[in-house]
């Protein structure tokens, strides 16, 4: 195994800009580590999410037509905290004063969690992708001098798949469904949603559940329901992803056996992803912006 410093306090300016680094062709890699800091520049602290929206998106692929794996950067600390990876986060209201952010991009579904195993056949090959791209945010009201450096961990060994992100960002409409293909090969790990709604929202609904961004979901085959229907706060009591640092958003994630070292890898059980398994999510009264995710076991390596 090689854990080292895929780039070292790469400072992107303070207008918004795009940056790419080349990935390992020889090695399988296990994870990518983004390690923000940053200074306050204000009188008003910086908040978990302010500081992981600095990078914008995380993009890895061959080039933008390519693109095998991406997600925005506050989505991707979101989901690390969901499933148990939360690392540490500091920030303070004093000008000048050091702002620092981890998280874990995972290409092993078994680097995911505080259990980290290295040692299971899976992983981001080079066959599959070069490079990984950031689309850096300009710098916000209250952080400035960011700087982002990169870790990455790889090994030599062959790997059955990789894990990774297909983004689908729109605005939902009431009681009106939407589809999110599931790419193949592969197996689908689960689904991750943003909602615009909060938990807040979501418990004080006069309307019963109508009013948050997302009513219910379910996993569909030719358009009819294979998996669920469910609804997110559902999600997030079988998940325990309950936690105070996303009370602010409308997180959820949708497990289907992300981390499982006994018994099935996501679903299907049996075969892989088939060509018409989609997300099916039904929008609420409230009209708001939405992003959801499916997570694969991409098998094409």
């Amino acid at each position: 195994m090689k854990y080292y410093l895929l780039e070292q306090d790469y400072n992107p300016g303070s207008s918004s800009e795009t940056e790419s680094w080349d990935l390992p062709r020889t090695e399988n890699i296990k994870s990518l580590i983004f390690d923000i800091t940053a200074q306050q520049s204000s009188g008003t602290a910086a908040t978990r999410s302010n500081t992981a929206a600095q990078l914008d998106q995380i993009r890895i692929g061959a080039a933008e037509s390519n693109r095998v794996s991406e997600i925005d950067g506050e989505d991707l600390d979101a989901f690390n905290i969901l499933n148990g990876n939360e690392t540490n986060f500091n920030s303070s209201a004093a000008d000048n004063a050091r702002i620092t952010l981890g998280m874990v991009y995972a290409l092993d579904p078994f680097c995911m969690n505080p259990e980290t195993q290295f040692t299971q056949p899976f992983g981001l090959s080079g066959n599959v992708a070069r490079k990984v791209e950031v689309a850096f945010a300009a710098d916000g009201s209250n952080i400035d001098s960011k700087n982002l450096s990169i870790g990455i961990v790889t090994t030599p060994q062959a790997t059955n798949g990789y894990m990774a992100f297909h983004r689908d960002s729109y605005t939902v409409a009431n009681n009106v469904n939407n589809f999110t293909d599931v790419p193949q090969p592969g197996k689908l790990l689960g689904v991750f949603n943003y909602e615009t709604t909060s938990a807040t929202d979501i418990t004080a609904d006069g309307s019963y559940r109508t009013g948050q961004t997302i009513q219910e979901q379910s996993i569909t085959i030719s358009r009819k329901d294979v998996v669920g229907h469910v609804y997110t706060t559902t999600m997030g009591a079988m998940q325990g992803g309950y936690t105070a640092n996303l009370t602010d958003k409308g997180y959820s994630f949708w497990n289907f056996g992300i981390t499982n070292a006994i018994g099935n890898l996501g679903i299907p059980s049996s075969g892989e992803i088939p060509q018409n398994m989609e997300v099916r999510t039904k929008g609420g009264s409230a009209a708001d912006a939405v992003r959801v995710m499916p997570v694969t076991l991409n098998t094409n390596v």
